[in-house]
């Protein structure tokens, strides 16, 4: 994967990128162990499973919305969006 392939999905996809690059991982398609098409994980399981086959695209951002939440919960930080940078949530 290009330096511009990489940076594209981080942009498309920031949350997925943050969990890759600090925290765990993805898998997509279905395999022996399971039909999903999205599944993101950490050595301590599986925390998300995308079951709907609609388009890998819907997927992705299906991963992104439960990301969103769980590492501002799991975390507490959230992207700021005019910046790109994720930050420490404030109470």
């Amino acid at each position: 994967m290009t330096d511009k392939a990489v940076r594209d999905f981080a942009q498309q996809y920031p949350h997925l990128a943050w969990w890759v690059e600090n925290q765990g991982w993805f898998e997509l398609g279905a395999d022996g162990y399971s039909r999903s098409i999205l599944r993101i994980l950490d050595e301590g399981g599986m925390y998300f499973e995308y079951m709907a086959s609609d388009s890998l695209d819907f997927a992705l951002m299906a991963g992104e919305e439960f990301l969103e939440d769980e590492l501002a919960k799991r975390f507490v930080i959230r992207l700021n969006r005019e910046t790109g940078d994720f930050e420490k949530v404030k109470k």
